[in-house]
């Protein structure tokens, strides 16, 4: 089970909890807010999805059953940014084989009805710390490809074959050019990448 998140970290963090019956959504949020989170509260998909701006820690709580536009709808629309935050379920028990169907589809989790407010809250908080891991990664990408992006079409051709561990002679033969003109292109690599060694060329890229 994840390591709960420090009160630090959950001050940072947004729940979105989208059902469309009051009752339960006071109850929701009331029980999410003791963690110290900022939660925000729809009573429509629709709602919801008008306001939702993605953020560095986050989750959505989301009732499967709503008018309208249901939970399984809303998962494939977050699905569709291709950067979607984990979704937590709440589900009857008869909804059970619509949340098999939204965890086969990338759903984060789920839980039945009546909910039990431990269980949510430690759901809660692996989501929001799987949501902390999925924007490392993406800031990571991204940090790879503007870097890549400052390289020559034949210098990404030669960093793909030092991370695959090749020297400096093997890229030689397999690009066709002289040992000199690849120790030539490593060196610019260097230069713009401000790296001093292939090892860390390496790091970057794997």
């Amino acid at each position: 089970m994840a390591a709960l998140m420090s009160v630090s970290k959950l001050s940072a963090a947004t729940v979105y909890i989208v059902d469309d019956d009051d009752i339960i959504l006071w109850t929701l949020k009331e029980l999410v807010q003791s963690i110290g989170a900022r939660v925000l509260t729809y009573t429509s998909a629709k709602e919801f999805l008008a306001a939702y701006s993605p953020s560095p820690c986050e989750c959505v709580i989301s009732d499967v059953r709503m008018p309208e536009i249901g939970g399984l709808q809303v998962q494939r629309l977050l699905m569709s940014t291709g950067s979607p935050p984990p979704i937590i379920f709440i589900t009857s028990h008869s909804e059970i084989s619509a949340a098999v169907e939204a965890m086969k589809a990338g759903a984060f989790d789920f839980v039945e009805k009546p909910v039990n407010g431990h269980l949510l809250i430690e759901k809660v908080q692996a989501a929001l710390a799987h949501s902390r891991t999925l924007h490392r990664e993406r800031l990571s990408e991204s940090s790879k490809q503007a870097r890549l992006d400052l390289l020559t079409p034949k210098e990404r051709s030669i960093v793909d074959l030092v991370v695959q561990g090749q020297s400096s002679r093997e890229i030689a033969g397999s690009l066709d050019i002289s040992v000199r003109t690849v120790e030539n292109h490593r060196a610019r690599i260097m230069d713009k990448l401000h790296i001093a060694s292939a090892v860390e060329l390496v790091k970057l890229f794997v």
